[in-house]
């Protein structure tokens, strides 16, 4: 059992944190294929010459039918139900992130790579394996590698999107200039394709000594995500600046970060069992989110006398 590993990495967490991080997980994978059915399908019936293959369909030599991609995408929605429920989580868990990761794949593979799902498919994968390999079911409490392995890779993900900025512009991100024009050019072009835009965007982009100290936030967000490894206020200022972070960039540039904005990518951080008990002992069991019953519904029913 998890007690005797000497190491925090395989530290033992309540079983129950785990079943809750997996349902919500693959929960949202559910709803993610399901709200994406259309678009898969619309992808799918793509001329060949805009198939551009990524990550796993390098290994294919043509770009797959859409009778295949949406079977592919039939399997995957029934194993993350199934893994969702909690119900033969050994095949269902590794049937739903591996089919997650082929349509992923698939739909990045027309022009632009959505990276904002690439942290819903490692998760999934992370959980996939840990089903399998994991005898620990029916425990009070399991070894905690799962759960520290998807915090390891948001950290990594938000670092590397840090890095990313310098590597693009350097110090010159630090003045602003280059965060101020990226966000003038993102919400004009979307304007001109009239498309979902911004226009808080649009008018802060005339506001100067604004954005000098929003790109400073933004590298304080990404290059210190790694605080989030840690215990305490620490990791909690974290997970709420990256979630304000979230929020910020779908005010001023109508991009969306459901999976973050949802806070599901967050949740592998938090004592998820404990929030759901204060639910479960606090707020549903309250009587005042009871509906009242008041006595002139009864009279109109004959219970009132009379």
């Amino acid at each position: 059992m998890a007690e005797s590993s000497p190491t925090r990495w395989f530290a033992p967490v309540p079983a129950r944190r785990l079943d809750l991080v997996r349902a919500a997980t693959f929960g949202y994978a559910v709803l993610w294929l399901v709200v994406r059915a259309r678009y898969v399908w619309d992808v799918a019936g793509l001329p060949a010459r805009r198939f551009h293959p990524i990550g796993v369909f390098t290994l294919v030599d043509s770009q797959p039918s859409r009778a295949v991609i949406m079977g592919v995408w039939a399997v995957a929605l029934c194993g993350s139900v199934l893994a969702a429920s909690g119900r033969a989580v050994r095949i269902s868990a590794p049937v739903g992130g591996i089919g997650m990761l082929l349509i992923a794949s698939f739909t990045s593979s027309f022009g632009q790579v959505f990276h904002t799902e690439h942290l819903l498919v490692l998760h999934l994968l992370v959980l996939a394996v840990f089903m399998v390999v994991d005898d620990s079911a029916g425990e009070d409490e399991r070894t905690g590698w799962a759960l520290n392995l998807m915090m390891a890779i948001v950290v990594v993900s938000y670092v590397v999107a840090g890095l990313a900025k310098l590597r693009f512009s350097g110090a010159d991100w630090l003045t602003g200039d280059v965060l101020r024009n990226w966000v003038a050019a993102d919400n004009l072009r979307k304007l001109l394709l009239n498309d979902l835009h911004s226009p808080l965007g649009g008018w802060l982009a005339g506001v100067e000594w604004i954005w000098p100290p929003v790109a400073v936030l933004t590298l304080v967000v990404e290059l210190g995500a790694p605080v989030a490894l840690t215990m305490g206020r620490a990791r909690l200022v974290w997970l709420a600046s990256a979630w304000c972070f979230h929020v910020g960039v779908f005010a001023i540039m109508a991009i969306t970060f459901p999976y973050q904005l949802t806070g599901v990518a967050y949740l592998a951080f938090l004592p998820v069992e404990r929030i759901e008990s204060f639910l479960r002992t606090r707020v549903l069991s309250n009587p005042a989110w009871r509906p009242a019953v008041r006595p002139s519904w009864l009279a109109r029913r004959g219970g009132g006398g009379g």
